[in-house]
């Protein structure tokens, strides 16, 4: 394997048999109130991380309060949820660093399960995230199920997208990154950062759920896709190759639309999927707009 350096099989192990205290946990925040407070419960029991970092867009609710009560350092970024992940990072002093989103609850057991993984080979460990609504959370699992073949981790390959919604990484190998102009598709650009250094990106049990709003989904299908064609438009990827992701991504909804309505028997799969797919084709508009990617916060 390239470019990896030699490590004691204690490295990997210096956060000691319980895996805990040697990871920062960071979390980017915009009006979070509604969700922060779960999210933080499961990272004080089920990563017990050295410190919390939250990094917040100027949200408008109770986000920042909810935040120092847990004992978080609360910093304040308003570029992008690129440049909030880096500041995160630049505030970090532990080699292993938690990217936690704020609609997740880690599982029971989630560091130790992690760390386990986490040998001299390995760049990132990733949670297996999943829905909490169905039919989303049964679709996902029997992907996951498929790819972990039995076993409990898989391998990412070059071109796959890492997320990093629920997973621990390497901090040298990512803190000289600018994600400055990246809302999206980040976590993309942050997986193949790991495994072009040498490293592997590991997807591993246990299961993590996403309890986000059920409403979400479609915007946030649109977001996705906006993210691709920003690749293309900043750079960081061939522009022909994003409008083939972005066509491919589009053109993909119509016939999950059938499959879901038919295999669930609920027409409502249906019209979600076209709901999806009006998103993604509007998708143009966040790169030549100001849209954002989350609506205000919620009325008390």
């Amino acid at each position: 394997m390239a470019n990896v350096p030699f490590m004691s099989s204690m490295t990997f192990n210096a956060m000691g048999p319980e895996g805990a205290g040697k990871v920062s946990a960071i979390i980017p925040t915009w009006n979070s109130g509604a969700r922060l407070e779960r999210s933080l419960e499961g990272i004080e029991r089920n990563l017990r991380p050295s410190r919390i970092i939250v990094v917040d867009r100027e949200s408008e609710d109770a986000t920042v309060d909810i935040a120092r009560r847990h004992g978080a350092i609360v910093l304040t970024d308003t570029r992008s949820l690129g440049s909030a992940r880096m500041k995160g990072i630049a505030e970090c002093d532990t080699e292993w660093v938690a990217f936690v989103d704020d609609d997740i609850f880690l599982p029971e057991g989630f560091v130790e399960e992690v760390m386990d993984k986490a040998d001299w080979s390995v760049g990132a460990v990733q949670g297996a995230v999943r829905s909490v609504h169905q039919p989303h959370r049964d679709l996902l699992t029997e992907e996951y199920e498929s790819r972990f073949s039995g076993g409990d981790t898989f391998d990412l390959r070059p071109g796959d997208r890492g997320l990093t919604s629920a997973t621990l990484v390497r901090r040298s190998l990512i803190e000289d990154m600018d994600l400055a102009n990246m809302d999206t598709w980040e976590d993309w650009l942050i997986t193949q950062r790991v495994l072009e250094s040498g490293y592997r990106w590991i997807v591993s049990r246990p299961f993590v759920d996403h309890f986000h709003p059920r409403e979400d989904l479609a915007r946030k299908g649109g977001w996705n896709a906006a993210g691709i064609l920003n690749l293309g438009r900043t750079g960081r990827m061939p522009v022909s190759k994003a409008l083939r992701w972005y066509v491919d991504t589009l053109l993909e909804t119509p016939g999950n639309a059938v499959r879901l309505s038919v295999r669930y028997k609920d027409p409502r799969h249906f019209l979600h999927q076209m709901r999806l797919m009006a998103h993604i084709m509007m998708a143009p508009r966040h790169l030549i707009s100001s849209v954002p990617r989350r609506p205000g916060p919620a009325l008390a």
